[in-house]
């Protein structure tokens, strides 16, 4: 595997210095965007790249001189001050060196990775940053905060999205079969990998962030619905009520986010109970890894 490194710094920086709607458009557009093409005419972008970043919420051309601006500024001075890119770019070469030894069973050459900054949506869950490695060969974390929090788990959120490059390569993302199973597994595994990497310390809020009885519930609702299939039904159980509501989906009755939190606890006790690293079990079957662990048990 080969990591292609987007320098988003120096497009930010650019980006922020040109004079002309003209050229940071191109700047935009050939250098942010294009890389990512291929992942766009897949989740929601067609051909028109532009789109695609105005659905994803991506600081497009026009806020580098509007309104945005002094937000932007802020968020790319601070990214800088702190070496943000630089601390992604190196986690992401640990994390690849942890997959080193099973090459050979990794059909995936060249890796897309970026750190993009997106607007902030404070009617939604979360807490200022996300991800997405789910399609091999592509793999971006996102900022709409830049902040005390967010901050440090931009190298966890990286190898999170590394491992989900490795998963769906062995263990392809089929939309109409995928389970529910499936998905707390490749969301356990993700986070476990960014846990073993950098401590538990900085696993995210889709983790951490639950009371016990709310653990309960979801543990119940998600234990009982291991089978479910079809992305659709299945994002219910993963995201929770109030982002699946937000889609016009059924709700499942789980708090936000309880499916990442669920499958995090289920490979942690697989792990505990084998020994087994977070790489090993990352080719494995999702219901190995579920009847190993025995949390639903």
């Amino acid at each position: 595997m080969q990591l292609h490194i987007i320098d988003a710094e120096s497009i930010y920086r650019r980006l922020l210095d040109s004079a002309s709607a003209q050229e940071r458009e191109a700047i935009y557009r050939r250098e942010l965007l294009a890389p990512f093409a291929g992942m766009a005419r897949i989740y929601g972008g067609g051909d028109d790249l532009l789109t695609w970043a105005k659905t994803w919420t991506f600081y497009t051309p026009e806020d580098f001189d509007g309104e945005q601006r002094p937000v932007i500024e802020e968020m790319v001075r601070r990214l800088s001050d702190e070496g943000a890119w630089q601390q992604s770019m190196a986690a992401l070469e640990r994390g690849i060196a942890c997959f080193s030894p099973y090459t050979d069973r990794i059909a995936l050459d060249t890796i897309n990775c970026a750190v993009v900054l997106t607007k902030h949506n404070s009617a939604m869950p979360g807490r200022g940053y996300a991800g997405f490695g789910g399609l091999p060969g592509y793999l971006m974390v996102s900022l709409s905060l830049v902040d005390d929090y967010t901050l440090p788990r931009i190298g966890p959120a990286s190898v999170h999205e590394l491992n989900h490059n490795v998963r769906f390569k062995i263990v392809p993302f089929l939309p109409m079969q995928v389970t529910v199973a499936d998905y707390i597994i490749a969301e356990g595994l993700a986070e476990a990998f960014a846990a073993e990497l950098f401590g538990e310390e900085l696993v995210g809020y889709y983790v951490t962030d639950f009371n016990e009885d709310e653990l309960t519930t979801a543990r119940r609702v998600i234990g009982g619905a291991l089978d479910v299939s079809g992305f659709d039904a299945v994002r219910g159980y993963i995201f929770g009520d109030a982002i699946t509501a937000s889609w016009g989906l059924p709700r499942a009755g789980i708090p936000d986010f309880a499916g990442y939190a669920i499958g995090y606890r289920v490979v942690r006790q697989y792990l505990q109970r084998t020994g087994r690293s977070v790489a090993e079990a990352t080719f494995l079957p999702s219901r190995e890894i579920i009847a190993e662990s025995g949390f639903f048990a």
